[in-house]
This record gives structure tokens, C-alpha cells and sequence, in this order.
């Protein structure tokens, strides 16, 4: 039997009180739940979206498999892809610098090396410095639509490129397209959680995380065909590749705006019957869905949560990687190919990624239940390190050996993911929840920034320097992934003792206290998560491995 919205709510799942509102003491929203007979939330001390939907549906049967399974269809059709155009836009624009790099703008701009390392960490400035207040505005309006305006806006500053003729100018609309693009991770991993379990996250934030890749292929083919654009043409070579940017990122924001769900309780494609099972597939992410209030004390747990930056500083040694995507086409000429054939070949690195996240994520698919992720990382890190080696010792005559070895490079992406998978399922709580991504997201930039500073003319064409930081930098990687899951299995076998010694089960349901335009107390008995608690707050939370 699934639940459905149309059938009357059970009286013991609605409660009244004649009590009046002065006369409830206020509630401790940061103790934790485990000791208490049940938990009264008050609703305007900020609780999920979804309750007043969810109201009279607490103790419906689970969801029949077979109706979950067709509801999963339907968020795929409507919201993967969005995600996909999404996040092909973002990295091809990302990486709009690396391509235009050998299409005329180094020259037209009269850029050193060091001011072209600049324009790239002026992005990632923007986007440290915007991340968090991105992450505050989306608490409050609806996600969709601030995705939207922030895409249009990227169109604007993509478009502006053109009229860019010196340093300054670029250096200017790099930060704020990295400004407008700082929502997106975010943005992205707080609406999948919203629609989907665990494993169909980690899954799901693959097939995004994976059109990096594709975006490595379309631009190769975008600069392909505007390298055969006249050298002295106007507009010149570079500027057709912001031009084409520019049309798409506007078609980008306009779909988002008119389709892209803000959340389960307001999707437009949900009937009202659809929008309770959605809710009710995902329970057992113990995460709940959204919450429009931002709650101090869950911003003080996220910044006093040892997970939080053990988060942080892996995305900006990770990222220290990134250097090599800006000088990807530099790199790749180096070796004695023309300009034509680069923004080829530039393209099998984008294909390498694809294929790495497609076998991870039918690993995770299939293996789940062994809690497969850290080694599902660091799957994708070994090659990295191996790739590092080979560009680092193989002769320099060796043309394709150093070509295939910076393709293999590209299965990196499949470590990055199983992090921010992590970032995603194993924080709970919806101001906690923004907090650490936003913590780790500032992480990501601040690596980004930095990765570009020491890849300098003095170390090419080898760039043994830059090869050995970024060889450094994947080893680590290996190391957090290890240290992250000794932490949250460590966690896990702690609740689980402590379970064991109280002899008790966990609460599984609160109340919603919500007030009548009479005065009287409405109380709606909901699952626990949806009273906006933290993953230290619920004993109930294990964390995924």
C-alpha cells in the first residue's frame, strides 16, 4: 500500500491542545532527541518544508518497490536532464580560459604567463568569496529559481568577454563569473538529496559530475570548429568560443527557471499523492528535506564538527590538481601538435572521465550494500598517481606515452565524486547541511586558486614541479578518503554500543506544534528528520561508507 494525500489524515497523527500559544515554553532545538519520550518542534522555530504535506502520513506502509521505482523514472526525466545541461555549462565555462588559451586570447590580451595563471584564480576568488552567501540566499528563496538568475548572469559576463581587450577587464569578469557559478555545486548537491536515497545520490551525482567530461568533448569541438575561423577574422577565434557560451548559458536559464524543481512539496511534475511518496522513499536518508529557517545552533555544530574540516582541507589539497586543467591545451601543444589538432585531442581526456564514473557508479550500483565508497575513491586515484609518474619519467621523445598518461589522469574525477557524495548523505540537518558544503566548497576554490601559481614558464616544457605537487596532492587524497571512513565507521560502531547498552529503541516520530488562527495548539506527528535535526542530534543516523 502507498501512501497517498488524498486519504484523511489518522487522529493520532494530529493532535490538539486547548493551550495557548504564551503559554508553551520554548523549545530546545540542539538537545539531542534520544532522550526524550518524543520531541515537539514549534513550526515557526523552522521545520521541513514538506511537514504540513506529510501531516496524517507518518505511519503509512512503505513504499511499494515497484511504485518507487516508476516515481525514480519520473524525477530522472524531469530533473537529470537539467543537471546534465547544467553541469556541462558550468565546466565548459570553467574552462573557457584553458580552451581560448590557444585560440588568440593570450595574444589579443597581451597576458604574460603569470596574468593568464591570475585569470584563473580570479574565478575561484569570486567563488570563495560568494559561496556562502549563495548558500544563505538559497535557504531562503527557492533554489531553482536562484540558479536561474545566477545563470543568466552568467551568460552576461560571458558574453562581456568580447569587449575585453587588456588584463584588468578580464581579470574583473573572471571573478564574476566565478562569483555567479559559486552556487551551483552547492545548489546541485542539496536539491538531489531532496528527491533521492543514498545510493541513487551517489549515482546521480556521478552522471553530473561525469559531464565534465562531455564538457571536455563539446568544447573540443566548439574549438575545433572556430579554430577554422580566419586568425585576423572579427570577432576574432576566442571570442566566438564566449559568443557560443554566452547563447547557450541564456537557453540554460530560462529552462531552469520555468523547470527545475525547488523541492518534493512545490514540484511541478508531482501530483499531490506523487509529492508524499517522494517524501516518504527517502526517510531513510535520516536527512529530511529542507528548512527555510537558518538555525545558529546547527552553524556552530557544522563549524565544531571534526568532519567538517577534515572535508575542507581534502577539496583544497584535491584541488590543488587543478592546474593542470587550465594548462590542459598548453600541455598538449607542448608536445608538437598544431592548433587544430590540440582542440582535438583535447577531447579522449574529456572520454577517460566518462568511463571512470560510469564503471564507478555500476560499482556502487551493484555493491552498495558493502559500503563500497572509500574504495570506489580510491579506484579513481590510483591512475592519477600513476599518470603523475609516467609524465614525470617517461623520455620527452615519447610523445604518446605523455599523451596517454594525461588522459589516464582523467579518473580522478571518480575520487572527487565519492567525497562529495560523502559531503552530501553524511550531514544532516538543513543549516549544517549548507554550512559544510559551503566549508567545503571555500576548500575547493581556495585549492583552485592556488593550483595555477606554480605552473610557470620556467618549468616547461617537463613542468616536473607542478607534475611532482599535483603527484603529492592525489597521494593525499588517498590518505583522507582512508581517514574519512575509519572516522564515520568509528562513529557508526559508537551509536551502535551505546544502543545496545540503553536496551531502548530509537524514537522514530515527533510533533509538529503549529498554531490555529483560534489560538489552539495543532500538533502533526511526523518522522523525526523532518523536525530538522542534525545527524549528531539523531542516534538513528549511520553514516555510509
Amino acid at each position: 500500500m502507498s501512501p497517498s494525500s488524498e486519504k484523511p489524515p489518522n487522529n493520532a497523527d494530529i493532535e490538539q491542545s486547548n493551550s495557548s500559544v504564551d503559554e508553551k515554553a520554548d523549545l530546545k532545538d540542539s538537545a539531542s532527541i534520544s532522550s526524550k519520550s518524543h520531541v515537539d518542534v514549534a513550526y515557526e522555530k523552522g521545520v521541513d518544508v514538506t511537514v504540513t504535506l506529510f501531516a496524517g502520513h507518518a505511519e503509512d506502509a512503505d513504499v511499494d518497490p515497484v511504485v518507487s521505482k516508476r516515481l525514480r523514472w519520473k524525477l530522472d526525466l524531469h530533473i537529470i536532464p537539467l543537471l546534465v545541461l547544467l553541469y556541462t555549462l558550468q565546466f565548459i565555462d570553467k574552462q573557457s580560459l584553458a580552451a581560448s588559451s590557444i585560440l588568440g586570447i593570450i595574444e589579443d590580451n597581451r597576458l604574460t604567463t603569470n596574468q593568464y595563471n591570475n585569470l584563473s584564480s580570479a574565478f575561484y576568488i569570486g567563488y570563495i568569496l560568494f559561496v556562502y552567501p549563495h548558500v544563505w540566499m538559497m535557504q531562503r528563496f527557492p533554489a531553482g529559481k536562484w540558479l536561474a538568475v545566477n545563470i543568466f548572469l552568467w551568460a552576461v559576463f560571458m558574453g562581456l568577454h568580447c569587449v575585453c581587450h587588456n588584463y584588468g577587464g578580464l581579470f574583473a569578469l573572471r571573478f564574476l563569473l566565478g562569483a555567479s557559478e559559486g552556487c551551483v555545486t552547492t545548489g546541485v548537491m542539496n536539491v538531489v538529496a531532496m528527491f533521492y536515497t543514498r545510493t541513487e545520490i551517489g549515482e546521480r551525482l556521478g552522471w553530473t559530475f561525469m559531464c565534465n567530461g562531455i564538457a571536455s568533448v563539446i568544447s573540443g569541438f566548439i574549438a575545433f570548429g572556430v579554430a577554422h575561423v580566419g586568425v585576423h577574422s572579427n570577432p576574432a577565434r576566442w571570442e566566438w568560443f564566449m559568443i557560443i557560451m554566452c547563447i547557450y548559458s541564456f537557453i540554460t536559464s530560462v529552462l531552469f527557471f520555468f523547470l527545475f524543481p525547488d523541492n518534493p512539496a512545490t514540484a511541478w511534475f508531482l501530483s499531490s499523492e506523487e509529492k508524499v511518496i517522494a517524501v516518504q522513499r527517502i526517510r531513510a536518508n535520516q536527512a529530511g528535506i529542507e528548512a527555510k529557517v537558518w538555525k545558529r545552533e546547527q552553524f556552530i555544530e557544522a563549524l565544531t564538527d571534526v568532519k567538517t574540516w577534515v572535508y575542507f582541507f581534502f577539496a583544497a589539497i584535491a584541488n590543488l590538481q587543478g592546474g593542470v586543467g587550465v594548462q590542459y591545451s598548453i600541455i598538449i601543444k607542448s608536445f608538437g601538435f598544431t592548433t587544430l589538432e590540440t582542440t582535438l585531442l583535447n577531447i579522449p581526456g574529456g572520454a577517460t572521465m566518462v568511463i571512470a564514473i560510469i564503471l564507478g557508479g555500476l560499482w556502487l550500483h551493484y555493491f552498495d550494500k558493502g559500503n563500497q565508497r572509500a574504495w570506489i575513491g580510491i579506484a579513481g586515484f590510483l591512475p592519477a598517481v600513476l599518470s603523475c609518474l609516467l609524465l614525470m619519467c617517461l623520455p620527452w621523445s615519447n610523445k604518446p606515452g605523455m599523451l596517454a598518461a594525461l588522459y589516464l589522469m582523467q579518473w580522478s574525477g571518480l575520487g572527487f565524486i565519492t567525497v562529495l557524495h560523502w559531503v552530501t548523505v553524511t550531514v544532516a540537518g538543513h543549516t549544517k547541511k549548507m554550512t559544510v558544503n559551503a566549508i567545503f566548497l571555500i576548500g575547493y576554490s581556495l585549492g583552485q586558486t592556488l593550483s595555477t601559481q606554480f605552473w610557470k614558464q620556467k618549468y616547461r616544457p617537463r613542468n616536473y614541479l607542478p607534475f611532482g605537487i599535483t603527484l603529492a596532492s592525489y597521494t593525499l587524497d588517498i590518505f583522507f578518503i582512508l581517514l574519512i571512513r575509519w572516522m564515520l565507521d568509528r562513529e557508526n560502531k559508537r551509536r551502535d554500543r551505546e544502543k545496545e547498552l540503553s536496551g531502548k529503541e530509537y524514537e522514530e516520530f515527533g510533533y509538529v506544534e503549529k498554531v490555529k488562527e483560534d489560538g489552539t495548539i495543532e500538533k502533526l506527528k511526523v518522522p523525526i528528520q523532518l523536525l530538522d535535526v542534525t545527524d549528531k542530534q539523531n542516534p538513528a543516523f549511520r553514516y555510509v561508507l
